[in-house]
């Protein structure tokens, strides 16, 4: 059977640095790192993390609760995560909530049940869930990415929301659009809804209900708010939608309605996932840093694990973007 011994003599390291590699515990230099991998790869040794943990009290594993997982940005932020806890060695455990806050709750306690080392969390927002994770907390460490406890319990990965849509609505403004919609979520986009209102206010622009439509953020939701936004007089000319997979839902609303984008209706998302640059036309969006989101929200979690972090909790801001591409223009 191969042992960590025997990787160690491969790879020319000690069994301590093989033993910090496998463990995530301590740091490993990168030189160190690509050896170590190379003698895994090439003996095809596999951790025991059962045993280990049985010595160590620790598993190697971190848990990550995300909201939805239908929605690409979720994806790519639960990419950004495994990547980034792989290379320090840990391992991820996946769960998904289905955007709903008992399935999150459930999805805390059962990561816990499993000893995970500890979990990061981009739930729904709710009284309940924010109880759970107060409760959780001390028992294992939680860094929350967008997730704002109120007084802030755990340490935090955000964007600014805020500026990042006052940016997209000033853009519409200036292409000429007066009659602008918002879609989005009565929960999580708060932030964003108040950089549309204010920017609607800065720019003398009535804000009007009718052109507010909330739901689940899925390009189904945006499909049907576009479709129900056509019924308003006057129609709005162009769309803020408070997340991509939304926003091409609208796109593909109005195409169905044989609207032309941009030249009959201008349309800005939220993320710049992967697929805003590739749709028809090319999304202009608000990008947030997906890779730096799931950089820093293991880098928090390592801090906390290894007890280099403060005992008041971190928040790290991120800012965001404006991407001007193809699905906007002046108002005719």
């Amino acid at each position: 059977m191969v042992t960590a011994y025997d990787v160690a003599t491969l790879a020319g390291v000690s069994i301590g640095t093989v033993s910090r590699y496998l463990t995530g515990n301590g740091y490993v230099g990168e030189t160190s790192r690509t050896k170590i991998a190379a003698a895994v790869a090439e003996l095809g040794y596999v951790h025991n993390r059962t045993a280990a943990s049985l010595k160590t009290r620790k598993t190697g594993l971190i848990g990550f609760v995300v909201s939805d997982l239908r929605n690409p940005f979720t994806a790519e932020v639960a990419a950004a995560i495994n990547h980034y806890a792989r290379t320090h060695g840990y391992g991820v455990v996946l769960s998904d909530s289905m955007a709903d806050p008992t399935v999150a709750i459930e999805a805390i306690d059962l990561l816990r049940s499993h000893d995970v080392d500890g979990i990061i969390i981009t739930p729904p927002e709710s009284p309940e869930l924010e109880a759970a994770i107060l409760a959780a907390i001390r028992h294992v460490p939680i860094v929350g990415i967008g997730l704002r406890t109120e007084p802030m319990s755990i340490d935090l990965v955000t964007v600014d929301t805020y500026t990042g849509s006052r940016t997209a609505v000033d853009y519409l403004a200036g292409l000429g659009h007066r009659d602008i919609a918002f879609i989005g979520s009565a929960t999580m986009a708060s932030g964003r809804y108040r950089g549309y209102e204010d920017s609607l206010i800065e720019h003398g622009i009535p804000v009007r209900e009718s052109l507010v439509e909330v739901g689940p953020l899925n390009r189904d939701f945006g499909f049907d708010a576009m479709t129900a936004l056509l019924d308003q007089h006057p129609r709005p000319t162009a769309i803020f939608a408070v997340n991509d997979a939304t926003a091409l839902g609208v796109v593909q609303a109005a195409h169905r309605h044989h609207l032309r984008v941009p030249d009959d209706l201008s349309v800005v998302g939220y993320d710049d996932v992967d697929l805003a640059a590739h749709s028809t036309p090319p999304l202009t969006t608000v990008a947030q840093p997906i890779r730096r989101l799931g950089e820093e929200a293991v880098r928090l979690m390592l801090d906390r694990l290894s007890g280099t972090a403060d005992d008041t909790p971190t928040e790290v801001r991120l800012d965001s973007e404006l991407i001007i591409r193809e699905s906007c223009a002046p108002l005719a």
